[in-house]
């Protein structure tokens, strides 16, 4: 059963939804038109703001940026590009990429350009892609350029970043420049150091090498060795601290010097040195280290310790030399009554033994004159020209007894010897001295060895030592294995009466003797020792001129009394000298002192009486030589001279031997 209106109703309400649903339906459209509306108006806005905040970026950046498609059009230019090729980013717009690019490079752009697009990859700035760019005005400009592809609707295309790098080039040009100036300096600094004639060193903070001159290293005796990087006390762990204090002091900025000052090596052997110690600066100011300029001065010292020394042994041996001549006139008197006496005493008459003890002593005596004269320079040489090598062989079974029985000699004689020239007595008398010595540094026993050899002094050689001439000589070389001499005794063991010898074991007179006879005759004496290993003389004596001839020894005259009948005008300043030699008679020979007060000379008085009497034979006696007869050490051809003291038969033969000629 139905109700009256029901389906009216029921229609009414259907027109109703469905005009409620359609306004429904109109409002959500309308709603989802507004909507998309809105999302379109903001992603518009977007989109601006994007743009705004990309030419934002693109203005502030330094780069020109271009957005160049595959077929190297472009497409996009920011308004840098004006800045940069003198371009409106308008006027690049559909234009070839390549009108960017200088001419001489166009006909290799499109090969890579299609190698890029072909494998597109991103290419940074600064990633070694450096080119050249052309202007508007079609100047060119050093361009640094990063790549980076982009996808495109049907079509690849790549964003290009170009920045003008002219100023960076300039800037690193001149650093370049400058880096190459520096180096240069640097290098000139490291030659100049290295061949400078001064020994130089640079050394850091912590004294490490740096750089060195080669001076450096021979100074110290550290050729070849690479310093660099070593510490200064690694390579002299002997330095004392009074100068590691110096080199702190340096490294907080004090300059010290020092014109002479010394140490001793590790070795033992004392080096001296003229040094100055400066701190040196890096370019901030600030301290880097120290360098170090020095000077070797030892052979300088050693060349002054030599003239001292010579001058010293010259002073001596004047003196010496005085006190001998004086001493000699005494030993005359004494020798000459002495002699007399024991003349008239018969053999057995008791005051023999008082005479005879005075004639000994006057002869020791007379020994030692002798001796002072050699040390002195002041004896007369009989020169002659021989083999040193006779001599030496000669006397090699004199040597043997003296040098005893648990000495072993060994002779190492050269062949074909150069000849020399000096007085042959007085160079056995040499040699003997010095083995008399050598037997003493080896009282248990030990090995003598007898060197000779024919030698060249270099000009560098003599240089270093005083009274030493270049040239040739012949060397004899004496070396022993004793007990050695001590380096603070060596430099005085040529001094006369100084000795190691206990009181009474020697007068201090025989190598000062072997000094005198070297020096005199033009040679060079050296002696080397080492404490407990030996010691060893040599004698330079100087090589015989060519046309020398080699002496034969001569025969000595039988020891009898010379007598004869000639008359002898004798001269002589001291009166019991003179009481001691005179006789009656015509003057048939001059016997005369050389040196004379009164300002008239023994050579003087000589010419004067060869005037008065043409004939008369000259001889001459003094107590030591003086240059009025002899030069250089030597008698002057056809002069006689009789050496004080002397005894009476020894008087009597050179009388006779002068008078015979």
């Amino acid at each position: 059963m139905s109700h009256p209106g029901t389906g009216d109703d029921d229609e009414a309400s259907e027109k109703l939804k469905t005009s409620l649903w359609s306004k429904l339906q109109q409002r959500l459209r309308a709603l989802k038109l507004g909507k998309a509306g809105a999302h379109r108006a903001k992603a518009a806005a977007d989109l601006h703001a994007s743009e705004v905040r990309f030419r934002g970026v693109l203005a502030a950046s330094p780069d020109a940026v271009l957005m160049v498609n595959n077929a190297g059009v472009i497409e996009f230019a920011s308004d840098r590009v004006f800045d940069i090729f003198g371009y409106a980013p308008e006027e690049l717009v559909d234009k070839p990429v390549s009108i960017l690019i200088p001419e001489r490079f166009r006909g290799g752009h499109l090969p890579h350009l299609n190698a890029y697009f072909t494998h597109p990859k991103t290419r940074m700035m600064g990633g070694g892609l450096l080119l050249s760019g052309r202007r508007k005005d079609a100047t060119e400009f050093p361009a640094e350029i990063s790549l980076s592809p982009i996808a495109m609707a049907g079509r690849s295309a790549a964003i290009a970043a170009v920045r003008d790098v002219s100023e960076r080039r300039a800037l690193e040009a001149l650093q370049q420049k400058a880096a190459e100036a520096l180096r240069e300096s640097e290098e000139r600094l490291r030659y100049f150091i290295k061949y400078a004639p001064a020994a130089i060193a640079i050394l850091d903070k912590e004294l490490r090498y740096l750089v060195y001159s080669d001076r450096w290293l021979a100074d110290y005796g550290l050729g070849g060795r690479d310093l660099r990087g070593l510490s200064h006390y690694e390579v002299f762990p002997e330095i004392p601290e009074r100068w590691r204090q110096i080199h702190r002091r340096a490294l907080e900025g004090e300059t010290l010097h020092a014109d002479e000052d010394s140490f001793t090596r590790h070795d033992g052997r004392v080096q001296w040195l003229r040094w100055e110690v400066r701190p040196w600066f890096d370019t901030l100011g600030r301290i880097g280290g120290v360098a170090f300029l020095t000077e070797d001065i030892t052979d300088r010292k050693r060349m002054e310790s030599q003239l001292l020394q010579a001058q010293k042994m010259q002073a001596i041996g004047q003196l010496t030399g005085g006190v001998a001549h004086d001493f000699n006139n005494l030993l005359t008197v004494i020798l000459g009554n002495a002699e007399v006496l024991l003349d008239e005493l018969k053999s057995h008459d008791a005051h023999r033994k008082l005479v005879e003890p005075i004639v000994a002593a006057a002869e020791r005596g007379a020994s030692l004159t002798q001796l002072m004269l050699a040390f002195a320079r002041r004896q007369a040489l009989e020169p002659s020209t021989f083999d040193l090598n006779e001599v030496v062989t000669r006397m090699n079974s004199l040597l043997r007894r003296t040098i005893g029985e648990n000495v072993e000699v060994d002779l190492r004689l050269t062949k074909s010897l150069w000849t020399v020239t000096a007085d042959i007595r007085q160079m056995e008398t040499a040699i003997l001295n010095v083995i008399l010595n050598a037997r003493d540094a080896m009282p248990q026993g030990g090995k003598l060895t007898i060197e000779t050899s024919n030698v060249e002094l270099s000009d560098d050689y003599a240089a270093h030592r005083v009274e030493v001439d270049p040239g040739q000589y012949v060397m004899l070389a004496l070396s022993d294995t004793g007990s050695g001499i001590a380096p603070g005794v060596i430099d005085r063991i040529f001094e006369p009466f100084f000795t190691t010898k206990p009181v009474g074991k020697g007068t201090g007179l025989g190598l000062s003797m072997v000094h005198g006879f070297v020096k005199q005759t033009g040679g060079h004496i050296q002696i080397y020792s080492e404490v407990g290993h030996g010691t060893c003389v040599k004698i330079f004596l100087p090589r015989a001129k060519a046309d020398a001839t080699t002496a034969v020894q001569p025969a000595r005259a039988p020891a009898t009394l010379a007598t004869g009948a000639e008359s002898i005008l004798v001269v002589e300043d001291d009166p019991h000298v003179l009481q001691q030699v005179t006789r009656s008679g015509a003057p048939d020979l001059l016997f005369t002192d050389v040196v004379m007060p009164g300002g008239m000379t023994g050579r003087q008085l000589a010419e004067r009486v060869g005037q008065m009497a043409p004939g008369t034979k000259i001889l001459y006696t003094s107590g030591y030589t003086e240059n009025s007869i002899v030069h250089h050490g030597r008698l002057d051809p056809g002069v006689h001279l009789l050496q004080k003291p002397y005894r009476g038969d020894k008087l009597a033969r050179k009388v006779r031997e002068v008078l015979d000629l």
